[in-house]
């Protein structure tokens, strides 16, 4: 009995002690995300400096590949943070009755330039009527973000993104599709892919699936509503 009671309690400290170092490895990579803020601040103010000056064309090559770096930090800090936040429940959740059709074309559009100027061909396909999710909206705009920012980093020689609304049997689906490489071929933007675990995190949270089809030839992915 009491070598039992002392391994249910070397258990307890056990488990005390992962919980203690959990929370610790949060705070940590909230504090990182916090304090790495302000030096790429400055590096992006020097960037914008050295822009405004007189330069060769390896300069300017310089400074946009400086930029395109510091964009790329950016959004991982704040994929740390989101992913913290996300897994200790901190993250602010506000589901409400929302137009995916709307939602999806304000986000395409924000998109579309950004596509262009990196020479894609687009094919946003959306629907005049209406669809109605109970979603939170900055939610669902984040995983399209990510999404798309995967089909820049990833997908880029096949110069191709298209957003689609199908329909599914009895589901409406929202249809992303490239012509990469497929999920397991390679990228020069390969990452750990922390973005697409937030993307599975807020899916779950809203009730939502997303299926995959990747192969050689690019990937489709479509989110819906249920298993």
């Amino acid at each position: 009995e009491q070598a039992f009671n002392a391994m249910i309690g070397q258990l307890q400290e056990g488990r005390r002690r992962e919980a203690e170092e959990e929370g610790l490895r949060r705070q940590l990579i909230a504090n990182l995300s916090h304090d790495l803020r302000t030096p790429l601040t400055t590096i992006r103010g020097h960037a914008y400096s050295l822009r405004q000056q007189s330069l060769d064309e390896k300069g300017r090559e310089a400074v946009d590949l400086i930029d395109q770096k510091v964009d790329y930090l950016a959004r991982l800090i704040d994929n740390l943070l989101s992913y913290t936040l996300l897994t200790t429940g901190k993250y602010t959740y506000r589901p409400e009755k929302t137009d995916i059709v709307r939602l999806v074309r304000a986000c395409c559009a924000n998109w579309y330039p950004v596509f262009e100027r990196e020479r894609f061909a687009v094919d946003f396909d959306l629907p005049e009527a209406s669809v109605y999710w109970q979603v939170d909206p900055q939610w669902f705009e984040r995983i399209l973000d990510n999404y798309f920012q995967n089909i820049l980093r990833h997908a880029s020689d096949g110069k191709y993104a298209a957003v689609r609304i199908e329909t599914d049997g009895p589901r409406t689906v929202v249809a992303i599709e490239d012509r990469g490489p497929g999920m397991t071929g390679r990228s020069a933007g390969a990452g750990a892919g922390i973005g697409l675990s937030i993307v599975s995190l807020m899916l779950k949270e809203m009730k939502l699936s997303a299926r995959v089809e990747s192969g050689p030839a690019g990937t489709t992915i479509r989110i819906g509503q249920g298993a």
